[in-house]
């Protein structure tokens, strides 16, 4: 009997047709021909005259030839390796990954549930534990360390994650020192430029202020990662209602106008260099409070479907919470803007145990989290039909009076179920008899399992005392 896959892995869910991504498309190139984009970057407005931009003072625009070509250069997947550089990661197509967040500022400590100022051993405790767990596949700093001087901090912190992880690891700062410095660190840990080149350990993620504005230190890292073959994200977000219109169509155009200037100059650099578009992401200002909502269920899918139009890879966002604590709030929000997304087909879903509008982060919470991408993850999975699974020789010999449960093909495939770690699927008396314990405690003490029992091999010596050199030398410079 021919096997059958009922369904496919990634994209199953369309919340945008293919003419309205043409139409958001053409809106974008539009905009990008009228408006144009203010470029406070020389040698970046250089580069775009060269290439055919128009060039009025700080005001670029760029002609729709211009976009088309660089859609058509920019690599349709790449992929991401380990510290080790083992490939795992392949970056496109109907891939789903998900990764932690970062520079958040407080933590609610999972061994006292209070929340506090975030601190260097936090990056540190929380790389471990993102590395033991099976379905975070990526690295972020998930905290800003308060504890050190701030204009050193992202290279203190990627120094901690690059000592406790694996996994590859998505890096961002406000400057583009910072980025020389962590690409040199990556460099130092891989051993060179032309490795790091060839099998890419990360993604630095360019997070731009506006659509239409792009900054001096904006540029100038794109211009660098372009340069050095490093993937990237350059994501110029949207707030519906404060820097783009409030209609979900008119901020998606927007804010994917951004990105497709993006596109154009880091392929004008260096042509073929791998690159993750958000699609035009633009996140829900709530009018009541002027916050910025992490889990509006009107922020989710169709960004996915325009890096999908474009079959470029998708830097998603998913698994964050606007609640305040670890409760019932922010398994249900991380639960359906994992699902969403994921049924979206996004690539890379990161900001996963959010908390607070992004203002906090929880080990915990990414503990929960890890269980629901399981569970996400299985469901995902496509239905095999064969003759094995059918069974059908084993049906009419036991129906339709017999059962299962002592045949060899239950007990051969039964272990292909989802079996959960962390949540409860016991009888009520077994519950009470374990404690009682609610997710929250039971996410709680399964950080601490991790962090005492899953060890990370520290980089070498001759490493580390290369990226004490890198952050000495920072510390010189300027911001």
């Amino acid at each position: 009997m021919k096997d059958l896959l009922i369904g496919q892995k990634g994209v199953r869910f369309q919340k945008l047709t293919p003419e309205q991504c043409k139409t958001i498309h053409e809106a974008s190139c539009r905009l990008l021909e009228t408006v144009g984009v203010e470029a406070h970057h020389e040698r970046a407005r250089e580069i775009l005259a060269a290439g055919g931009a128009t060039v009025d003072g700080t005001r670029v625009r760029v002609p729709r030839r211009l976009v088309d070509w660089a859609l058509s250069v920019a690599p349709k997947s790449f992929t991401l390796h380990t510290r080790a550089g083992e490939p795992v990661m392949p970056v496109g197509g109907t891939n789903v990954f998900f990764g932690v967040g970062s520079g958040t500022l407080n933590v609610i400590d999972h061994r006292t549930g209070e929340r506090r100022p975030t601190l260097l051993a936090d990056t540190a405790e929380g790389s471990r534990v993102v590395d033991a767990l099976p379905n975070i596949d990526f690295l972020m700093s998930m905290f800003t360390p308060l504890d050190i001087e701030q204009r050193m901090a992202y290279v203190h912190e990627f120094k901690a994650m690059l000592r406790n992880s694996t996994k590859p690891s998505l890096f961002l700062s406000h400057s583009a020192t910072d980025i020389r410095a962590m690409v040199a660190m990556l460099e130092a840990v891989v051993g060179g430029a032309d490795e790091l080149r060839a099998r890419p350990r990360g993604l630095c993620y360019i997070n731009v202020t506006h659509p239409f504005r792009h900054e001096f230190e904006d540029l100038e890292k794109l211009l660098f990662v372009a340069e050095k073959g490093v993937p990237y994200v350059h994501n110029p977000m949207a707030i519906r209602g404060a820097s783009g219109p409030i209609t979900k169509a008119g901020s998606l155009a927007v804010a994917n106008a951004g990105e497709l200037f993006g596109l154009v100059l880091a392929q004008l650099v260096n042509e073929g260099c791998p690159a993750s578009m958000s699609g035009g992401t633009a996140d829900k200002l709530d009018m009541r409070s002027m916050i910025n909502v992490y889990s509006a269920p009107e922020d989710r899918a169709a960004y996915a479907e325009m890096a999908r139009f474009y079959d470029i890879p998708h830097f998603g966002l998913g698994g964050g919470s606007d609640s305040k604590v670890v409760d019932e709030q922010s398994a249900a929000e991380a639960a359906l803007t994992m699902m969403a997304e994921a049924l979206a087909g996004s690539n890379l879903i990161h900001d996963v145990g959010y908390m607070e509008s992004g203002m906090s982060n929880s080990l915990a919470q990414i503990v929960i989290c890890d269980e629901i991408i399981g569970w996400i993850r299985r469901f995902m999975d496509p239905i095999v039909v064969d003759e094995e699974t059918l069974a059908l020789e084993l049906i009419e010999r036991v129906a339709p009076m017999g059962d299962y449960l002592s045949e060899d093909h239950t007990m051969a495939h039964y272990h292909e179920d989802w079996y959960p770690g962390l949540f409860d699927q016991s009888s009520h008396d077994k519950w009470v008899k374990a404690g009682s314990l609610t997710l929250g405690e039971k996410a709680a003490r399964r950080v601490d399992e991790l962090l005492a029992k899953h060890p990370v091999e520290d980089l070498s010596p001759g490493v580390l005392e290369q990226i004490d050199s890198i952050i000495a030398v920072r510390a010189t410079q300027g911001d």
